[in-house]
């Protein structure tokens, strides 16, 4: 099982990253803050903001509130989308020839 989790690791390509930071307004009864990523806990802090690295692709982002009687329910949904694909055909469209006159 141990030797298929390494050759898979070799073959797959690692999946893009980024790093986003996320906010919130303060709820008034919560002493710290659980974000959600795709439904898995992503990071705790006291603040009203924390960074995160998370997929490259379309992501689902939610937060919770949390005190010593439990957690909240979820925020709602945050989606971010992914990054735009790199542009294509990258070419010249047009030159134009310009002069500049010397003042006399």
């Amino acid at each position: 099982m141990k030797l298929l989790i390494l050759l898979l690791a070799l073959v797959l390509p690692l999946a893009a990253e980024r790093t986003v930071t996320f906010g919130w307004d303060a709820s008034p009864d919560a002493t710290s803050y659980t974000l959600y990523i795709n439904g898995v806990p992503a990071g705790t802090t006291s603040n009203t903001e924390i960074t995160v690295q998370i997929p490259d692709a379309k992501t689902n982002a939610n937060v919770t509130g949390s005190n010593i009687a439990g957690e909240s329910e979820k925020s709602t949904t945050l989606v971010v989308p992914p990054a735009p694909t790199i542009p294509r055909n990258f070419r010249i469209s047009k030159i134009v020839r310009t002069t500049t006159a010397t003042p006399k």
